[in-house]
């Protein structure tokens, strides 16, 4: 029995293929490690988005490797986004890699592993993006590490969007969704391991099914999800707002599972600059849309991610979004300095903002975005939410950590409980009074 450790990286959306590979090595036999210490096997689960996160993959691949001189690793694998992207390039930039594998390919490691050295690291596990197939990964179930109250739905892999500034259609392909009763699987299955909240996330979630033959949409599937035993709630990441259809959102407006919450990251509201970005939506689009959720879901949050900095994006183009905002259409924001990807479109556009500029852009946005933030968690002081406890507070083991149905988990604060012995277990609902909040964490007594 391989002693292995799994090392992810990246966003949800890799986490789920890092839950998935476990379950896969854990069923050939392998023992999983928490640490990689002991580790005889190190798989890294990569991303490569923009440069930041293919620095830290290509950082912490080089720390890893130390473990092959002065520890017990006899094998180093690479797996996701950095291999598909650069291929077996990075073999030779770091050749204490032994396996390479793409973004279809973690269902080959744990027989690659078993009969290494018998295949060539950069040979076998890597297909052409056009080429890629996810079938295999689909129906592999996820392995949920107690006491996960929540878990994350891939709904579908792959874009058809091609943004462009965006690398993630040239590294995952198209788009293939997977099916209705995969999903419904999947999500029993979650529930049945003890997962109260199912985060329903994708590249872009709204496209969901406009690839499969039955042409399933979300509402299609949030309506068998919503019908299965024990689901406690039901969120919604990274939906595009020219997909977000009067159906959606009569369906959360009428859905007591479904969170009051929705992502939808925008990039920007200059229609110049919208169009440059190679974006589907035009500012009144995206208003209208906006709109029609604040009116027919009172108290719902919003979060969204915008892009500073975008080739050509001038003083006015910014001004226009930092009063866009001002306005305080959502509760949460992201905010980034555009990256010239090298692939990517806009890499080669002129007028490229220098990156001193971007920077202050970016300051402000954020500074702007934390005071509307604060004044929102706020006016939830006296309110009483629905809380899902997660467990002990990493911070104080006096209190309960847990998160309200506007707090998707890792993003968006926590909030604490307290005047209460600890005994209610993880994963469980309960309802209490909102009396203080500190940054993004809010603190309430249980009713």
């Amino acid at each position: 029995m391989l002693k292995a450790a799994v090392i992810n990286l990246g966003c949800p959306k890799n986490e789920v293929d890092a839950e998935k590979l476990v379950y896969l090595l854990q069923r050939e036999g392998f023992e999983l490690l928490a640490a990689p210490d002991e580790a005889e096997v190190i798989i890294v689960n990569t991303c490569a988005f923009i440069q930041p996160a293919v620095e830290e993959a290509i950082e912490t691949i080089l720390k890893l490797a130390e473990y092959k001189k002065n520890g017990r690793c006899k094998i180093l694998a690479v797996s996701g986004c950095l291999p598909q992207r650069y291929g077996s390039a990075i073999i030779k930039e770091i050749p204490e890699i032994d396996l390479i594998f793409g973004v279809d390919g973690f269902t080959r490691i744990p027989t690659a592993i078993k009969f290494f050295p018998g295949e060539s690291p950069s040979s076998n596990f890597i297909r052409p993006t056009g080429k890629l197939d996810y079938s295999q990964i689909h129906p592999v179930p996820q392995q949920i590490s107690p006491p996960h109250v929540f878990s994350y739905l891939k709904i579908a892999e792959g874009c058809d969007n091609h943004c462009s500034y965006c690398m993630i259609p040239s590294i995952k392909g198209k788009q293939q969704s997977l099916s209705l009763s995969t999903l419904v699987s999947q999500t029993q299955k979650m529930v049945g391991d003890g997962v109260k909240e199912v985060n329903i996330i994708a590249q872009d979630i709204t496209a969901y099914g406009t690839d499969l033959q039955e042409k399933p949409s979300l509402c299609d599937l949030l309506k068998k999800l919503i019908r299965i035993p024990g689901v406690g709630r039901l969120r919604l990441l990274y939906a595009y707002p020219h997909r977000i259809t009067s159906e959606l959102i009569e369906l959360m407006a009428g859905e007591d599972k479904l969170c009051n919450y929705i992502d939808i990251p925008i990039q920007h509201i200059s229609d110049p600059i919208l169009k440059s970005m190679g974006r589907h939506d035009k500012s009144a689009d995206i208003l209208q849309t906006l709109d029609r959720l604040k009116s027919k879901i009172p108290g719902i949050f919003l979060r969204s991610t915008v892009m500073v900095g975008f080739p050509g994006e001038s003083e006015h183009d910014f001004e226009k979004l930092l009063q866009f905002v001002e306005k305080g259409f959502f509760s949460y924001l992201g905010a980034f300095s555009y990256w010239p990807e090298d692939g990517s479109p806009a890499s080669k556009l002129p007028h490229q903002v220098p990156d001193a500029i971007k920077h202050e852009r970016l300051q402000i946005i954020m500074e702007t975005q934390q005071h509307i933030t604060e004044q929102c968690l706020n006016d939830k002081i006296g309110n009483r939410e629905r809380i899902l406890i997660e467990g002990v507070s990493l911070e104080s083991d006096l209190l309960l950590q847990g998160r309200c149905d506007f707090q998707a988990p890792e993003i968006d604060g926590t909030t604490y409980i307290t005047e209460i012995s600890n005994d209610i277990p993880s994963g469980t609902m309960v309802d209490a009074e909102i009396y203080d909040t500190h940054a993004f964490d809010l603190f309430a007594r249980v009713i």
